[in-house]
């Protein structure tokens, strides 16, 4: 019998306005090549910004781990900094994934980037999981 996967609810960070498909590719992808069954606690739409502070605080407070996505522009995005910061007061792990190959930089007061290999994603994933 294969060993039971367990739910991780991932918030996924990311810049809206440029970087919506990172986030798509991340949770298609996650389905195929995670030991872990991930639940999208994205936001998945654009909100004025008082009811999307709100819901933001609200999915980071129900996630397990809070994931960026880092993309070209990322850490100049003031949603991503905001949304780490919240994260940060929640105390959840947070760790961020750079597209192969690409020279982008991460949200300077995180740990470096990994690699966007789910060989890289899933042992930090098992890591915050214990």
């Amino acid at each position: 019998m294969a060993p039971r996967r367990r739910t991780l609810r991932i918030f996924v960070s990311f810049e809206f306005d440029r970087d919506s498909d990172l986030k798509n590719n991340f949770y298609a992808q996650a389905k195929d090549n995670t030991t872990h069954r991930v639940r999208n606690f994205s936001l998945n739409e654009a909100y004025p910004d008082a009811e999307w502070m709100a819901k933001a605080k609200s999915k980071i407070k129900e996630c397990d781990v809070v994931t960026v996505l880092v993309g070209q522009d990322t850490h100049n995005a003031p949603g991503v900094r905001t949304e780490v910061k919240i994260a940060r007061r929640l105390s959840k792990p947070i760790f961020q994934v750079v597209p192969q190959g690409r020279p982008y930089k991460g949200v300077p007061q995180l740990d470096e980037p990994i690699t966007w290999k789910w060989k890289h994603i899933n042992r930090k994933l098992d890591e915050i999981r214990g």
